[in-house]
């Protein structure tokens, strides 16, 4: 069946519809200073809930992600005061745009809006793939982690912990059959998101 993005997005929008999942997403202000940090990024901790089971995850979104985000600048000018905007609002959530004078960002009205549970989902279903490896050395070698890095083995367990909390979540408080499967069924509506 070739179906379109949109068909796409929308059988997803409906079958997570079903499953009685809701999100909050906080936003986690971090500096993100120039020297250190060539790409800021937006920085959340995402509450995803079904009934009264509830999990939080970490979520980062890189700079295209900002309202407002464009990649080409008329001028290095512009493009030097749109960038301390964006890292302005990478930094604290809250939208910048340039000032008048143009020598600083300036706060506008509103804040970085919130992640799609969508983008989300898919992200934390990704990452539960980690499931299908059955030791760290497989795992980091499909990722392209080095065997003997304890920075991948932390990304890894990281990923064994997120798993079992999302399909805790899915399963309403169990680890079962009936998570697995509604994990599995979004593995596979995800496959050409």
């Amino acid at each position: 069946m070739n179906t379109t993005a949109n068909d796409t997005k929308q059988v997803l929008h409906d079958y997570v519809a079903t499953l009685g999942l809701t999100y909050q997403a906080t936003f986690q202000p971090r500096p993100q200073p120039r020297e250190t940090v060539e790409h800021p990024q937006l920085h959340w901790i995402i509450t995803l809930s079904k009934g009264n089971q509830t999990a939080q995850f970490p979520y980062s979104q890189g700079v295209g992600h900002v309202k407002g985000y464009k990649p080409f600048h008329a001028t290095k000018f512009d493009k030097r005061q749109a960038e301390a905007c964006y890292r302005k609002t990478c930094e604290t959530g809250k939208l910048y745009r340039p000032s008048v004078s143009g020598d600083f960002p300036a706060w506008v009205a509103g804040g970085q809006p919130s992640p799609d549970m969508l983008d989300i989902l898919y992200c934390l279903v990704s990452d539960a793939s980690v499931r299908h490896a059955s030791t760290y050395e497989e795992w980091a070698s499909e990722y392209g982690y080095d065997t003997d890095s304890r920075k991948g083995e932390e990304v890894y367990r990281a990923c064994q912990k997120q798993t079992t909390d999302l399909l805790r979540v899915l399963g309403s408080g169990k680890v079962g059959r009936q998570a697995l499967d509604t994990l599995e069924k979004l593995e596979d509506l995800f496959q050409d998101y």
